[in-house]
């Protein structure tokens, strides 16, 4: 039987590799859309990859409320996922990458 972490995993490398892929396009891409926007809004200068982590602490937040919610757990691993992708893509954030 297979554990159900590793279902988990695999629900979120299908939900960010298909429907929601070709919905808003690639994900890192996509991060450093809503970077630009809010840097725009707010004159600040976050990146693709602190975006993701943003929408981590959005699960986090909602599952402190809501500890058995699924759909968080598998977003939160998707973002984790994205998260990283944005820490390749960008040189300032590579140095420390292994």
């Amino acid at each position: 039987m297979t554990p159900l972490r590793v279902l988990l995993l695999e629900e979120a490398a299908s939900l960010t590799s298909g429907d929601r892929d070709r919905a808003y396009g690639e994900p890192v891409g996509n991060m450093q859309q809503i970077a630009d926007i809010y840097n725009a809004i707010t004159e600040q200068a976050i990146s693709a990859r602190d975006v993701a982590l943003l929408h981590i602490a959005t699960k986090l937040a909602r599952l402190s409320k809501n500890a058995p919610h699924r759909d968080s757990y598998v977003d939160g691993m998707a973002y984790l996922g994205i998260a990283y992708e944005c820490a390749l893509a960008d040189p300032l954030e590579r140095k420390g990458a292994a």
